[in-house]
């Protein structure tokens, strides 16, 4: 048979870069905490046989489809950041990448909608990492908070002062009327505009959200009022970070207030009316 024809396993066969991202994985696992001033014997191993599993990690990557190479980039960018650098808010991506690439073993293609959300988690990971690190990045650019407010209306340089200027102090109707704003505010947001942010939101707090919305439909005791407004306050802070301080707030029993005329629900819609 002429050799050409004898078509040996190469390193394009999807199956290989399943094998070669877990090789990669396993090298890159034991560098957690390995700083780079390190010089010791054990730390160059672990970096020579890092490097040896990422070359050919990217030669199996080498004329796959670019499905393929797309997953590929996606988690080893996530993968990198995570255990090379420690960055545990990729952890999510990296995961999520590593379950995909397994799948290739098996040959299941990633579907199209998995790309996506793989794509929304690494966008999602660098934000937070942006947000969380402003000493090294700077203050978290306009452009990249502006799917992140609680209401369609704000605008990016108003959130922190409308935020600060509603009081913390709390009622039922209030708490229920917040929640129920982020909830609309990322179902609109995506429906008109969504970006990997506002997606990650919907698949992972917008489920929450209408739950809470439909439990605080019926009254509850302050314990449980302030269980909903701390779940609140911890579920939405990867997700909503411009004006997070809507969510600091401090429960109360009813709060008098005026009569909800037919003029203030046309322009207000469900907010609470103000205190009498």
């Amino acid at each position: 048979m002429d050799s050409r024809d004898a078509r040996a396993p190469t390193p394009s066969n999807p199956s290989n870069l399943a094998y070669a991202a877990h090789e990669f994985r396993e090298a890159l696992i034991p560098r957690r905490g390995i700083t780079p001033d390190r010089c010791d014997a054990a730390a160059t191993e672990l970096r020579n046989r890092a490097l040896v599993a990422e070359e050919r990690f990217f030669a199996a990557v080498a004329g796959l489809p670019r499905r393929e190479r797309t997953l590929a980039g996606h988690w080893e960018n996530a993968a990198v950041m995570r255990y090379r650098y420690g960055l545990e808010v990729f952890a999510r991506a990296e995961d999520l990448g590593a379950d995909m690439l397994a799948q290739l073993a098996t040959h299941r293609r990633p579907s199209l909608p998995a790309l996506t959300e793989l794509c929304d988690a690494c966008t999602h990971a660098r934000t937070l990492d942006h947000h969380q690190r402003p000493e090294m990045f700077g203050a978290i650019t306009r452009r990249a908070t502006r799917r992140l407010r609680t209401a369609p209306g704000d605008s990016a340089g108003a959130d922190h002062d409308r935020a600060t200027d509603r009081s913390c102090i709390v009622d039922q109707a209030e708490l229920r009327w917040r929640i129920r704003r982020d909830l609309t505010s990322l179902l609109v947001e995506n429906a008109l505009a969504g970006n990997g942010i506002t997606r990650e939101a919907e698949r992972h707090l917008v489920p929450w959200l209408k739950l809470a919305c439909e439990t605080l439909d019926s009254p509850m005791s302050i314990d449980g009022l302030e269980d909903v407004a701390a779940q609140w306050r911890e579920r939405r802070r990867p997700y909503m970070l411009a004006a997070a301080d809507r969510a600091d707030v401090i429960i109360i029993d009813q709060i008098p207030r005026q009569r909800a005329t037919l003029w203030w629900k046309l322009v207000h819609g469900d907010e609470p009316p103000p205190p009498l």
